[in-house]
């Protein structure tokens, strides 16, 4: 015997498989036989002749007839001692129920699962005594009703017929009085010692189970109009029930319909309605209920699964039935708008009759117009994730369903905005965002969707006027019913573009800006404590907003950005503590996307587009930063002839390289801004990835410049920290057109690089960036790489790409590729006109600059 314990032990997850595929082999079967005595036709027909509400109050009473048997699994887990999660009882009671209600088998499945859901936690012996009590009570509730319709049918002379029935019933009564004693007064471990409270809940529950189906039965027969008595009923129906049960047939399937068919039939209902109003009943009380339970069955197989593989698993379903919802607000909201503007189109074609949801047998042009347009514009807010978009959207879908009902509803239309309906009650969770911020790419969508509708719409009331003469006619399902309807329409059309205006505003909240002003002593605490890179002293400049990481402690990593429409745009690598970077990056994401925004980092390393590849960010190469290895710099040999003479040259006229060092005095500042506005020759200053002429900025490091025997200064450039040990760069290079003689930016380099090399122990000296140095011109280039040359060249027609890269060339001895990074959602060619246009922004134009992207992009 210990042995064949042992054995069945060591192969239990085996018959525990076996027994989950048996389950399911043995439901399929059933469903079968159950869809072979449905007729989806007689179905359609049933509910063309019952009102949609009393449909609806058939349903409800069914899954509400259902829920008493939850209570059997909450005695059972009492009887074991155990507390899970009311939530968890919840649905997997209601699948084991309703699947026992379609195959049960005398409670074989029912026990089978709850050992499953309930027996983890406790001994197999004590989990088959606590199912033993809760699987001899489930009939009591039965037998208290063959006890109540024995004697109705025996002492009431009422109806002869049914007291042929009268054995089944005493039968099935005598049932619960033997139960009850030997619960009572056994001594069993299986059934007599249970509790006086477990076993009050088990008869109670019961009772009420039973109930619920005879208030199912009799209600959805009272609701179809059918008049019956009830002392007829009750006992012909628990007969039934009993002789179904005592045949182990599963939901008594075929002996229970065939005798409530020859009953009701003899008691004067007519055959056909005896089975509709079975079928109704099957529909209600076992297949909803039953279909409600797989998909609770599903979501706790599927939370399982999602445990198991780290939560990636619901992570795609939410991302695909987010997206479906989106799609179907859009979907339905083209078609009303649609139906209302070929109205005979869709009762002509019976492809767009099939593809229409919103079969309304009356289109109302201004409703349809205005719902149609508004679920477009939800859409869009479901589509963002916007909080704000949840109340407006089920207003709006709710009205929709109530125009279809008024304007002739069908029960596919029904179903269809109810299943919408769900999708955005049930997506509140996915709603985080707290602002809509309307992007280039979603104007660009929804301007093509809501342009090409109106202008549709005003085409062929053009073409239906009386008025005009037209030489080529239209198709006939182009044509409009009157010219007044379609006024009225049009009238809508403005109306509804307010309306739109005012929703979008809504939706878009209060703006919030990302990132902070700069605060120079959180900046020069994380470069003097952790150091920075090329691009970290441009912070000062003060034209950018900054994002600050902090790691708990303390400030560790800080970038720079500015807000262009609805993209975040980053210059540069994060400057910092290199270990937090990608926290750091992790943290700006989350906070960009909670309020509608889209990154775009720009100029960045290989080391960053590791890390935001991570991230599921796209990348281009967008061009080179060029190096010049100081240690092996040197002016002789055959390449630097050209340099090598521009440099004696200048050096023989008098011109002498200097560093001048903070502070500088007024004088000095004056001198340098006469040529730095020389140098402009009346051109705006640039900023974001460029330095310009501020005394703040030119105050906080030294200055290289070139003076002439006059010891006046004809060229300068200041240096830039760089918050590291071995690479070194200027920012602003700027020379007097009239007094600095050709080659004096090659002095002032050749210069710079001898200095840094000798007085600083510099290794690097970084030249900057070639913007789209070897990008985008080989054949096998990414498209979004061509896009970018294009857009970009384009846009910075007067400035030589080429030219620098040419220029750099001449000094460099190596060139690191440098990358832009944006979101999957930005379309690449708005991407690079959003840098295009911050990036040559001038910074004493910055006002109108603002003003003019405010006027474009409603910020």
């Amino acid at each position: 015997m210990v042995k064949l314990v042992d054995w069945f032990k060591a192969r239990l997850n085996k018959f525990k498989t076996i027994f989950l595929i048996s389950v399911i082999i043995i439901v399929i079967f059933e469903l079968s036989n159950i869809a072979k005595t449905i007729s989806f036709d007689q179905l359609s027909t049933i509910f063309s002749q019952i009102s949609i509400w009393n449909i609806l109050l058939m349903a409800l009473i069914g899954l509400v007839s259902v829920t008493p048997m939850i209570g059997y699994d909450f005695t059972l887990n009492n009887i074991l001692e155990q507390k899970p999660k009311k939530r968890y009882i919840f649905e997997t009671s209601w699948l084991v129920n309703t699947l026992n209600n379609i195959a049960g088998f005398g409670g074989f499945v029912s026990a089978g699962l709850r050992s499953e859901f309930y027996g983890k936690q406790s001994s197999g012996k004590k989990v088959v005594q606590a199912l033993s009590k809760i699987l001899v009570f489930t009939m009591s509730g039965l037998s208290i009703y063959a006890l109540i319709s024995f004697f109705l049918v025996m002492f009431d002379d009422h109806n002869q017929y049914l007291r042929q029935y009268w054995i089944w019933l005493i039968g099935g009564g005598l049932y619960f009085p033997i139960v009850f004693c030997l619960s009572l007064f056994g001594k069993g471990e299986y059934l007599g010692d249970l509790e006086s409270t477990h076993r009050l809940e088990l008869i109670g529950t019961s009772f009420l189970e039973w109930t619920g189906v005879l208030v199912s039965f009799i209600s959805t027969g009272l609701l179809m109009g059918i008049h019956v008595s009830l002392r007829d009923v009750v006992p012909l129906f628990i007969a039934a029930t009993v002789i179904g049960i005592a045949s182990m047939i599963p939901g008594e399937l075929g002996s229970f319909d065939l005798m409530m068919i020859i009953g009701l039939s003899a008691l004067g209902t007519p055959r056909e309605t005896v089975v509709a109003w079975l079928l109704l009943f099957r529909l209600f009380y076992y297949l909803i209920p039953f279909a409600i339970g797989l998909v609770l069955f599903f979501k706790n197989l599927g939370t399982t699964i999602n445990t198991r593989y780290k939560g990636i698993p619901v992570g795609l379903l939410k991302e695909l039935a987010h997206k479906l919802e989106g799609f179907l607000l859009y979907f339905t909201g083209i078609m009303l708008v649609l139906s209302a503007t070929i109205p005979e189109a869709f009762i002509r074609l019976p492809f767009l009759q099939r593809l229409n949801p919103i079969h309304s047998r009356v289109i109302v042009v201004f409703p349809a117009i205005l719902l149609g347009f508004l679920l477009i514009v939800t859409g869009r807010g479901i589509s963002a994730r916007v909080k704000r978009a949840y109340v407006p959207t089920i207003l709006i879908v709710t009205l929709t369903f109530l125009y279809s009902l008024l304007a002739g509803f069908r029960v596919s239309t029904g179903f269809f905005l109810a299943l919408l309906l769900l999708f955005v009650i049930f997506s509140k969770n996915e709603l985080y965002r707290e602002q809509l911020v309307y992007s280039a790419e979603w104007m660009t969508i929804d301007g093509f969707i809501m342009g090409g509708l109106t202008i549709l719409y005003i085409i062929i009331g053009v073409y239906n006027s009386p008025n005009i003469h037209h030489r080529h006619r239209l198709p006939e399902f182009f044509l409009f019913p009157s010219e007044r309807i379609w006024g009225v329409g049009f009238i809508a059309i403005l109306i509804v573009a307010f309306i739109i205006l005012l929703m979008i505003r809504f939706l878009k909240n209060k703006r919030i800006q990302i990132g902070e002003a700069v605060d120079e002593k959180r900046v020069q605490h994380i470069l003097e404590s952790y150091g920075g890179n090329p691009d970290s002293q441009l912070v000062f400049l003060k034209d950018k907003k900054v994002f600050y990481y902090n790691n708990g402690e303390e400030d560790t990593v800080f970038f720079q950005l500015s807000t262009f429409n609805n993209k975040i745009l980053i210059m540069g690598d994060p400057s910092g503590k290199t270990s937090d970077f990608e926290a750091a990056t992790e943290s700006l994401i989350n906070e960009v996307d909670r309020y509608n925004y889209l990154p775009v980092f720009y100029e960045n390393s290989e080391d960053m587009v590791m890390i935001l590849h991570e991230f599921g960010y796209d990348f281009i190469k967008f061009g080179e930063r060029a190096h010049v290895h100081l240690p092996d710099f040197t002016l002789s040999g055959k390449k630097m002839k050209g340099q090598r003479a521009s440099f004696n040259k200048v050096l023989k006229e008098g011109y002498q390289f200097d560093v001048i060092k903070p502070p500088f005095s007024a004088d000095t500042m004056s001198e340098l801004r006469a040529i730095s506005d020389e140098w402009l020759s009346g051109r705006k200053e640039k900023g974001f990835s460029l330095g310009f002429f501020s005394e703040d900025y030119l105050q906080r490091a030294p200055i290289a410049v070139i003076k002439n025997q006059a010891q006046e200064i004809v060229a300068f450039a200041n240096f830039m920290p760089t918050y590291t040990n071995n690479i070194g760069t200027i920012d602003l290079m700027r020379h007097s057109p009239e007094k600095a003689p050709g080659g004096t930016m090659d002095f002032l380099f050749i210069n710079l690089f001898q200095y840094m090399r000798d007085e600083m122990g510099i290794e690097y000296f970084d030249l900057g960036m070639a913007p789209l140095a070897n990008v985008g011109t080989s054949r096998k280039s990414f498209t979004q790489e061509r896009i970018a040359y294009l857009v970009y060249n384009f846009g910075s027609r007067f400035y030589s790409f080429g030219g620098l890269k040419e220029y750099k060339d001449k000094y460099a001895n190596e060139w690191l590729p440098e990358y832009v990074l944006y979101s999957r959602d930005s379309w690449i060619g708005y991407v690079m006109i959003a840098l295009l246009i911050t990036d040559n922004a001038p910074v004493q134009g910055e006002k109108k600059y603002r003003g003019f992207r405010r006027f474009i992009f409603r910020d």
